[in-house]
C-alpha cells in the first residue's frame, strides 16, 4: 500500500461525498481530520495525533508565542514518530508561497531527524487549485523564458529540489523570514520534493481535488546551521528576526 494513495484517495473521496451532502460550505483544513486521521491509522495502526508539537523546532524557539507544530503525526513508541502529514486547504484567496515552504520545511526536518515519512497534502476546488499552479507565488519569477522554479511539480515522481542555501532572489526574504528565529537548527541545503498522486485525478472545475507529494532528506543531503549562514545569521541581513507565519 502506498500512503500517498491512501491519503490521496481517502481524503478526495471524503470530499466527495460530503459534497455530494451539501456540506461544501463547511469545508476547510480542519474538516479533511477525519479521512486523513483515518488513513493515517489504517496505513500505521498507531496513534495519530493532529497538532502535535514538532520535535526539532517546538524545542528550538524561544519567546512568546505558539510553538511550531505538524498537523499529524503517527506515534507507536513515544517520541518516535513514524510518519508526519502537513494539510493546506486552499480557497479562493489562494496560498501564499511562505505557507507552504514553511510546511515543507518541518516536514523535511522529521524526515531527516526521524528516518520516517513525510507527505504535503493541497486540497480545494479544483478551480482554486489549478488558478494557484498558475500563480507567481507557486511558480516563482521566470529565470528564462519559459522555465519557472516552481515551488512543487505536478508531474508523477518528478524530483524537485528546492534551493534553501542559496535562494532565488525573490524567496530570499521568505527564507530569512523562516529562518533566521532557528540559528541552532540544521536546515537542509535544499528540500526535495516529489510528486505522488492527485484524486480525483479528473473532475470538474467546481469539484474538489486533492494533491499529495513525498517530502524526502536523502541521504547525504548537505545541511547548514543559520547562525553559520551569511544570509540568515543574525548579526548579518537576517538580524530582523520577524515573525513566522500562522500555523
Amino acid at each position: 500500500m502506498d500512503p500517498a494513495y491512501i491519503l490521496a484517495q481517502a481524503t478526495g473521496a471524503w470530499l466527495q461525498y460530503e459534497f455530494a451532502c451539501g456540506r461544501a460550505p463547511l469545508f476547510n483544513e480542519r474538516y479533511m481530520s477525519v479521512p486523513i486521521a483515518s488513513a493515517l491509522f489504517r496505513l500505521y495502526k498507531h496513534e495519530v495525533h493532529s497538532e502535535y508539537l514538532h520535535p526539532i523546532l517546538a524545542a528550538a524557539k524561544a519567546g512568546p508565542g505558539r510553538k511550531p507544530e505538524v498537523d499529524f503525526a503517527v506515534i507507536s513508541q513515544y517520541p518516535h514518530v513514524d510518519c508526519v502529514v502537513e494539510s493546506k486547504w486552499i480557497g479562493e484567496n489562494g496560498l501564499t508561497a511562505e505557507e507552504v515552504l514553511w510546511d515543507l520545511l518541518r516536514l523535511e526536518l522529521i524526515a531527516n531527524n526521524a528516518n520516517t515519512p513525510a507527505f504535503f497534502l493541497l486540497a480545494g476546488r479544483r478551480k482554486f487549485l489549478e488558478r494557484f499552479f498558475k500563480s507567481k507565488a507557486f511558480r516563482g519569477t521566470s529565470g528564462k523564458p519559459g522555465k519557472y522554479r516552481s515551488l512543487l511539480r505536478l508531474r508523477p515522481r518528478h524530483q524537485r529540489p528546492i534551493q534553501i542555501s542559496s535562494p532565488s532572489a525573490d524567496r530570499r526574504n521568505l527564507f530569512m523570514k523562516l529562518l533566521t528565529p532557528f540559528q541552532q537548527v540544521s536546515f537542509p541545503y535544499c528540500v526535495t520534493t516529489s510528486f505522488s498522486y492527485s484524486y480525483p485525478e479528473m473532475c470538474p472545475m467546481f469539484q474538489y481535488q486533492v494533491y499529495v507529494w513525498h517530502v524526502f532528506s536523502p541521504p547525504g543531503t548537505a545541511r547548514f546551521f543559520p547562525k553559520d549562514h551569511k544570509l540568515y545569521r543574525v548579526d548579518g541581513e537576517g538580524q530582523s528576526n520577524p515573525s513566522l507565519p500562522a500555523e
